[in-house]
């Protein structure tokens, strides 16, 4: 069986669900991204690399953006009532 990892920002996800400020399309950068989840840009890149973390679109070869709606969607998706959903 395979063990679905989680994230230090995991416990934050009903805060920053709140927070929300801007549509479902605004495109954000991978700075503005980290910085809202409070996580490096590094971290964000590696993800995309690793499959893990939100969903992003490729603007050109050296453009990449993350759509607001694609990152709630992702954070929605992370949020569980006990560590047995996740740990299993």
């Amino acid at each position: 069986m395979a063990v679905k990892k989680t994230h230090h920002l995991d416990k934050r996800i009903p805060r920053m669900l709140a927070d929300i400020e801007g549509g479902d399309d605004d495109l954000l950068t991978t700075r503005a991204t980290a910085q809202w989840l409070g996580v490096t840009a590094q971290w964000l890149e590696l993800g995309r690399s690793k499959h893990y973390g939100p969903k992003f679109t490729r603007l050109s070869p050296r453009m990449i953006r993350y759509r607001r709606g694609d990152v709630l969607a992702w954070l929605k998706s992370r949020t569980h009532k006990s560590t047995s959903e996740y740990a299993a």
